[in-house]
């Protein structure tokens, strides 16, 4: 009998995620003709229209549109996706702040003056009416908080306007706080008033764990979410940590089969219990042994802390991340010559007490 009701629950559940409508507009600048230009967003726009495809969103894609173009596109979005049961927003580009306003800037922005800046600029606001005005379940995720907007080109072979002098206080690369997220949730890739990696690879740092663990089966948006910004946390070290706004007024799973998480995965949804405190002391011991941040967080989760002075969790962690300094220094003597071995099945499995398991060790050391 309760195989039976399983099953049915299963399969009221799939069939609920399929009669959804589902619509996307996927906007991504990169080609900045007055500020710096960036190598990723396309990129980035390509590869959400990809995941969001496979997770049933009608889907229109945007790139390098100036900001009539833009307005446009969301015009056209909010006709088009209304009545959905779920309208989600991308944008991958630069964002800036001005004077307590968040802005997203086409490919057109002007920084020669404030008063060029804000009339070339998106206020967050249109988007988050399109959205609101689509669909009864909202999403506005945005990579757009790239580094400085108005820094020199450096090597990418074009100029970049510097910022005019009547905005140099009161404009901020990175985005703000937005306050009252009502019905919508607003998924940023970098805390307010910080900016965020363009990427060394095809995509920027927060739009690859996006579209990595999106369609993770069984969970809901925000424990996705909670992955991304771990993921991010985690291979920047420390130096970046996405930031999330929920006004839902509902749960909603972009994939809807449960099964359970991989070892990884459940690491990064523990490692967002972990208070800031403690987070800037792994952080401070991973940049003193030049490793990963990941291990110490396995270390500490797995050590019963309650009885541990702070001195002692301390000496601790220094254990662990000396073992995995020692750990990754035989693992590239043995690379190095040859040898082709591997941890044997039976030391992959988690040890109690502080050290860090090898198997962690074996998937950081890179």
């Amino acid at each position: 009998m309760r195989f039976l009701l399983a099953l049915l629950l299963i399969l009221w559940t799939s069939a609920a995620t399929l009669a959804e409508r589902r619509v996307a507009l996927v906007i991504a600048d990169d080609d900045y003709r007055l500020i710096r230009p960036l190598a990723n967003p396309v990129n980035d726009g390509e590869a959400m229209e990809g995941a969001l495809k496979k997770l049933g969103f009608e889907v229109v894609l945007e790139t390098n549109r100036d900001l009539r173009r833009t307005r446009r596109a969301l015009d056209d979005f909010r006709e088009d996706a209304r009545g959905a049961d779920v309208a989600l927003v991308y944008f991958s580009g630069h964002g800036v702040e001005i004077s307590g306003d968040n802005r997203l800037l086409p490919v057109d922005a002007d920084a020669s003056s404030l008063d060029a800046l804000e009339k070339t600029s998106l206020p967050l606001e249109e988007m988050r009416e399109a959205v609101a005005a689509a669909a009864k379940v909202g999403l506005i995720v945005l990579d757009a908080c790239r580094s400085d907007p108005f820094a020199g080109a450096g090597s990418e072979g074009r100029g970049a306007t510097s910022l005019a002098k009547d905005a140099a206080d009161k404009v901020r690369p990175g985005l703000g706080r937005v306050g009252r997220a009502e019905n919508i949730l607003f998924a940023f890739a970098a805390a307010p008033g910080e900016t965020a990696a363009d990427g060394t690879g095809q995509n920027s740092p927060f739009t690859a764990a996006l579209t990595k663990y999106l369609g993770t089966d069984g969970l809901e948006i925000r424990s996705v979410l909670t992955l991304v910004q771990q993921e991010v946390y985690d291979l920047s070290r420390g130096k970046q940590l996405p930031y999330v706004e929920s006004g839902l007024p509902q749960l909603f799973f972009a994939a809807s089969t449960k099964e359970q998480l991989p070892e990884r995965e459940r690491l990064l949804l523990a490692m967002a219990d972990v208070t800031p405190q403690m987070r800037g002391e792994v952080e401070q011991i991973a940049s003193d042994a030049d490793m990963p941040l990941a291990p110490l967080y396995g270390a500490l989760i797995s050590t019963d802390t309650s009885h541990l002075s702070a001195e002692s969790l301390n000496a601790r962690l220094r254990e662990a991340a000396d073992a995995f300094v020692k750990v990754r220094g035989e693992m590239k003597t043995l690379a190095s010559d040859g040898s082709g071995w591997r941890w044997p099945r039976s030391s992959r499995t988690t040890p109690s007490g502080s050290a860090t398991s090898r198997s962690a060790m074996t998937r950081s050391a890179t």
